[in-house]
């Protein structure tokens, strides 16, 4: 065993969010390039044999997609796969298959158990922590939830969790960061359960966190919260840009570097009435500073804060090279 152990909070996030510490050995399972590094990396520290094997869904898949996910996954690593495991019964939900990263070591697992509680006791006290720590949770646990029929913009990011306290403990660590939680939880449901709904699941559904409001999703972004997953990120930006309120947002770049009064912003929006209620909400949350004229007249100007985030995501919008609609 090495003398000190160094485990990074974000790493601390993918083993809670992916990782299964039993009696005798501790498992990683992920799709994620990043995430597989960072797990990696840490692991090294021990000095112990990590086995590794690759699971794929083929279930509707070309014939070549095994070899294709093979591949890919031997080059990333710079190793030969072994052992690569083909599911039927399921359709594939990733790029590339899936890695598994194991340890066999009882008193490894011991550690292991004893690292991650310590670890999230202290997190959820550490604004700082709790930014690096949701990084990890989210590469693993979280899911961006479209309305693809309707607005296509999104709706929630759901962090799944089966147990209640570990519901609990991502909320306190979210309102650690500013990440207010006002939606009820997605409940767990049992096999049993999801069968006698009727469901074609036989797994049932893992309960989830929902994050909801476009509040809290601008500060997922500000904080970087998907960075750890680059597919999370891309549809991330993919459908925030179609929300209502970024558009009301980034409209609001008209008026950089000028003073400006609600009636200049009425005349600008065409008396548009959600545009107007943002102004006092972008005031409220800092993104408007506001001067008094008279008794009853102000006026405004965009904060340093506002431009910040304009001009973060007016770059994301070139990258993605994806229209307002």
């Amino acid at each position: 065993m090495p003398k000190q152990i160094i485990i990074s909070p974000q790493v601390v996030g993918l083993i809670v969010g992916e990782g299964y510490i039993g009696e005798r050995h501790f498992v990683f399972a992920n799709s994620n390039e990043k995430a597989i590094t960072e797990v990696i990396d840490f692991l090294k520290q021990f000095d112990l044999p990590i086995k590794m094997y690759l699971e794929i869904s083929i279930k509707n898949k070309e014939k070549y997609f095994e070899d294709e996910c093979r591949k890919f996954w031997e080059s990333y690593l710079k190793t030969n796969l072994k052992r690569i495991r083909l599911r039927k019964e399921f359709d594939n939900t990733t790029k590339h298959g899936t890695i598994h990263l194991i340890i066999n070591s009882s008193l490894v697992a011991k550690l292991f158990k004893k690292i991650v509680s310590s670890s999230k006791a202290k997190i959820e006290k550490n604004k700082q922590l709790s930014i690096s720590y949701l990084k990890g949770i989210i590469a693993a646990e979280g899911n961006i939830n479209v309305k693809l029929i309707t607005t296509k913009c999104i709706y929630m990011i759901r962090i799944s969790a089966s147990e209640p306290v570990e519901r609990e403990h991502y909320k306190r660590c979210l309102k650690k960061i500013g990440i207010n939680v006002s939606c009820k939880d997605m409940p767990t449901v049992s096999p049993e359960e999801g069968i006698k709904r009727g469901w074609k699941t036989t797994k049932g559904r893992a309960g989830a966190v929902i994050i909801s409001r476009w509040e809290n999703f601008i500060k997922v972004y500000e904080l970087g919260l998907l960075d750890l997953h680059e597919e999370k990120k891309v549809k991330f930006f993919r459908y925030f840009f179609n929300n209502k309120f970024t558009k009301q947002f980034m409209d609001f770049g008209y008026f950089l570097n000028k003073e400006f009064t609600m009636k200049e912003a009425q005349n600008y929006f065409r008396f548009k009435g959600r545009h107007l209620n943002r102004v006092l909400t972008l005031c409220k949350q800092n993104y408007l500073s506001r001067r008094k004229i008279n008794k009853v007249k102000f006026s405004y100007r965009l904060t340093d804060k506002y431009t910040k985030i304009y001009n973060k995501l007016n770059n994301e919008l070139k990258l993605h090279t994806i229209p307002l609609l």
